[in-house]
């Protein structure tokens, strides 16, 4: 089964009123543990595959979450496990899923065998949470909301984040909700699942390692409107995972950078794309390019400087003097948690999660006919461009720069529909 959810992380200092708004709406309470397992060597975490045992009301049941086609998406397959077992619990079973999409991906990550002995517990995590299903903007959307902790031997670390998922109904509920939270509450988007928070606290990290582009996979025959969405969505994949690890108060100048470049590549997907995207869509890069700019202004005042005057230094240079700021570049974290950016991120989801046909939609040979004229017209301009290059302004040199990189970013995005 494919769920579609939206995860959100929440400031601990805002969990109460969170708390207080789902009791008001009589959400019910209900304390859940979950034990995660894995093999010795980490398989399952780095194939994005998690296997639990959930108890839950006396009850406990066995849970296989594997990777779906894209933010939002998961595969999860659900099997009770009744009977009466001691405080351990029952065994982790994965031939129980063998007849699911999810366990043919088990099978593979574990060899093809029924390598029961080979998982072992590697954390828990246990929860007081409120949920509740709610109808509205055209859905059933389930809320909830999860506080608690996560342990791994004698470590352990707080778990606060709230979930959306649809129930029924149009994809585009859960954007709505997502942006009253936002709003309401401050929660930003986060890709990070239970299984890797309590993975990284398991194996002593802090923070995961930048996420760098990874290009869609295109088929020929997708429409205009199919190919669009691809692209953003996996534009999208590299923005979301690494602004989740900013947003959590990891203020990394690679994972910033590969945060860029996302972004860097969204606003080109949309820049050269946005003809075949479903109609009616909303004004949400500029957003987008406010956070760049900001996010460039900390990596340059934190990280370039302090890099070239390293360099200088051990070159022999003398203390450079460089004028002071007119004011102290905005701090990530918070660019990265605010509404705008966060609410401009769940415009760009609606664009990926809504499957409805587009009426107005390109026909697969005319969107490829339109992609080709996209990378003509750069690459005429910058053939232009090369002729007078020497002789432009700075400012011209800087416009063929970032032409030449829309360029490359969108041969990448588009490359796989052509030989």
């Amino acid at each position: 089964m494919t769920e579609i959810e939206l995860k959100f992380g929440v400031d601990p200092a805002r969990a109460g009123a969170v708390d207080t708004a789902l009791r008001r709406a009589q959400a019910r309470r209900v304390a859940i543990e979950s034990r995660y397992f894995d093999t010795a060597d980490h398989r399952l975490a780095e194939a994005g595959l998690s296997l639990r045992l959930r108890r839950s009301v006396g009850l406990w049941e066995q849970t296989l979450k594997a990777p779906a086609d894209g933010m939002g998406e998961r595969l999860e397959e659900t099997v009770l496990r009744p009977g009466r077992w001691g405080p351990d619990g029952p065994p982790v079973d994965p031939s129980l899923h063998d007849a699911t999409a999810a366990g043919k991906q088990l099978r593979a990550v574990l060899g093809g065998a029924r390598a029961t002995a080979a998982l072992v517990p590697v954390h828990t995590c246990t929860v007081m949470r409120r949920h509740i299903e709610i109808d509205a903007h055209g859905g059933r959307v389930e809320i909830a909301f999860d506080r608690g902790e996560f342990r791994a031997g004698d470590a352990a670390a707080p778990a606060c984040e709230i979930e959306y998922e649809l129930k029924a109904g149009d994809a585009r509920a859960l954007i709505a909700f997502g942006k009253a939270g936002v709003r309401e509450h401050g929660l930003w988007l986060s890709t990070l699942s239970k299984a890797a928070r309590g993975a990284r606290l398991a194996h002593g990290e802090v923070a995961g390692p930048p996420v760098k582009a990874r290009p869609p996979v295109l088929d020929r025959g997708m429409t205009g409107v199919g190919i669009f969405r691809a692209v953003l969505r996996a534009c999208l994949d590299q923005v979301l995972a690494n602004a989740s690890e900013v947003a959590e108060g990891h203020r990394l100048a690679e994972v910033i950078h590969q945060l860029r470049v996302g972004l860097r590549r969204t606003r080109t997907a949309w820049r050269e794309l946005s003809p075949l995207a479903p109609s009616g869509t909303p004004d949400w890069e500029t957003p987008l390019a406010d956070a760049f700019r900001a996010l460039g202004e900390y990596r340059d005042r934190n990280t370039v400087v302090a890099s070239l005057q390293a360099r200088l230094a051990e070159s022999g240079s003398p203390e450079p003097t460089l004028p002071a700021p007119a004011s102290e570049p905005a701090d990530p974290v918070e660019v990265v948690r605010g509404s705008e950016f966060q609410c401009a991120l769940l415009d760009g989801l609606a664009l990926t999660l809504d499957t409805a046909p587009d009426p107005e939609g390109e026909g697969a040979k005319d969107a490829r006919a339109f992609v080709v004229s996209r990378l003509d017209r750069l690459e005429k301009q910058l053939k232009r461009a090369a002729k007078r290059f020497e002789g432009s302004t700075p400012d011209e040199q800087h416009e063929a720069r970032k032409r030449l990189k829309r360029l490359r970013y969108l041969a990448e995005l588009v490359g796989s529909l052509y030989k």
